[in-house]
């Protein structure tokens, strides 16, 4: 299987995130993201093992036109496979659209929903390449993985696909079992357009011609006959022509605090707090040593 990876602070070498890439992404996404993060993993490499060459794996892309990150799209001859995996443990319940926890009897809504999540994010990318001239990608069929075995979802009649973890052999499989609706040029145009979409031509602008009358323009006879002329007001040699005022520009800071948001302020003030204690150690060493 190809694998084509643009997964943020990933070093595509070892496959690993560094200590401070993942103090800059816990920062920016949050402690869930690293957890996704090697959730995918887990899912890659069984899916590496059962898929050839002619399936490609896109992880973490985020298409120009969309400008949404996909968490897997996965193109071969058989279709296009939106994908969206899951670390989660527990037991859920899928009924239609609904997606939440089960406690005894109670059901509670679980967010973020990752049914319609996941079927929101195929139902784009189907458009965006049918919008794009694809018209071999009847549907991106949305698929819910789940990469732990403690995760437990009982469903009825969901409205995308859900494949736990002891049954992901056999789904992987089957993809290569099912009907072939993709050629290789196909596979490849979908994977270019997803990538490096066309961008569209900017259309001319038509200059008029002195006298021209534009489209739905309505034209009086008698004004059409006779010029007018505009009277022009009055310019005195002396008066000096004003200049434009310059418009306020925010400062730097303003934009910084717009930034970032209430979680990552959090983030800030432990840090601080943890660099103010460290601090505060190494005075009192310092002042013990002198004593």
């Amino acid at each position: 299987m190809k694998i084509i990876d643009q997964t943020q602070y990933l070093d595509k070498e070892t496959g690993n995130i560094s200590f401070v890439d993942r103090g800059m992404a816990l920062f920016k996404y949050g402690a869930g993201w690293l957890k996704e993060i090697q959730a995918q993993s887990h899912i890659i490499f069984v899916m590496d093992k059962l898929l050839d060459k002619n399936f490609t794996l896109l992880r973490n892309v985020t298409p120009p036109a969309l400008g949404v990150s996909f968490p897997l799209i996965l193109v071969g001859p058989t279709g296009v496979f939106v994908m969206y995996v899951t670390p989660l443990t527990g037991t859920f319940r899928a009924k239609g659209d609904q997606w939440g926890t089960i406690s005894g009897n109670t059901f509670k809504d679980e967010k973020p929903n990752l049914l319609i999540r996941t079927e929101r994010m195929a139902r784009a990318l189907q458009v965006f390449l049918q919008s794009q001239g694809q018209t071999e990608v009847t549907s991106a069929e949305p698929i819910l993985l789940c990469s732990d075995p403690a995760m437990n979802v009982d469903s009825l009649r969901p409205i995308i696909r859900i494949v736990m973890r002891d049954a992901l052999d056999r789904f992987i499989i089957s993809l290569t079992q099912t009907r072939v609706v993709f050629s290789p040029d196909a596979i490849q145009r979908t994977i270019d357009q997803i990538l490096n979409p066309p961008k569209p031509a900017q259309p001319q602008p038509v200059e008029n011609e002195p006298g021209m009358i534009e489209p739905g323009q309505t034209v009086n006879p008698a004004q059409s006959a006779a010029p007018t002329i505009q009277p022009h007001p009055p310019v005195s040699g002396n008066e000096p022509t004003p200049l434009p005022l310059p418009k306020p520009r925010r400062s730097a800071s303003s934009q910084w605090m717009k930034v970032i948001n209430k979680r990552q302020w959090i983030y800030l003030i432990i840090m601080f707090i943890i660099w103010l204690l460290l601090m505060a150690g190494l005075i009192i060493t310092v002042l013990m040593n002198r004593a």
